[in-house]
């Protein structure tokens, strides 16, 4: 019997998405085998969260998101800060690249958060900016999550994304696309705002 079409894609997205986040994850120094990593990665209840009743929730959302952080990471043994960006780099690839799940999980997904991104934010948002004293509250948030590793509690990642909220808010743009200062690093001026 041949594959349909959607079963190909389907196979292609979820293929490619575990390769982005296995690779996203690849300098954790806890990090030994990376068959053993997508046996962590497949356990990853992407089914529960692509099929929420729609609308989703910020609420549903982060209690899904939570759960399968903690449990990455117990699994796998690696700090949360890893675990939460592996988990993001999955939800990257099935919702916000590939369209899987109910469109409205674009206003509640969350960005991998790395070293790269914490720059950008202290880049676009300087501590000094008299004319933006939130800036601040930004910073202070963003920074906990420099470097990674040292993200050890989901209380802890929450403050950061705390933090991109405040930025997304400034930029106008949902939380997840506040990615795209990352991609602009060492310029802010192609960010569509």
């Amino acid at each position: 019997m041949a594959l349909r079409p959607q079963e190909i894609r389907n196979t292609i997205i979820t293929r490619f998405a575990r390769w982005a986040a296995a690779s996203a994850a690849r300098r954790c120094p806890d990090l030994r085998d990376s068959k053993e990593w997508y046996e962590h990665l497949d356990r990853v209840d992407l089914a529960g969260l692509l099929t929420m009743r729609p609308p989703v929730s910020s609420a549903a959302f982060l209690g899904w998101h939570q759960r399968e952080v903690e449990g990455l990471a117990r699994r796998a043994g690696v700090q949360i800060g890893w675990a939460a960006k592996t988990v993001n780099m999955l939800l990257k690839m099935h919702v916000y690249i590939a369209g899987r799940g109910d469109p409205s999980l674009l206003a509640v997904i969350h960005p991998p958060i790395d070293n790269d991104l914490v720059d950008a934010i202290r880049r676009e948002f300087p501590k000094n900016d008299s004319h933006h004293p939130q800036n601040r509250e930004i910073r202070k948030k963003c920074d906990l999550g420099k470097p990674i590793s040292d993200v050890t509690s989901y209380a802890q990642y929450s403050e950061v994304i705390a933090g991109l909220i405040l930025a997304s808010e400034r930029l106008g743009c949902t939380l997840f696309e506040i990615e795209s200062l990352w991609a602009n690093a060492g310029s802010s001026t192609d960010v569509v705002r």
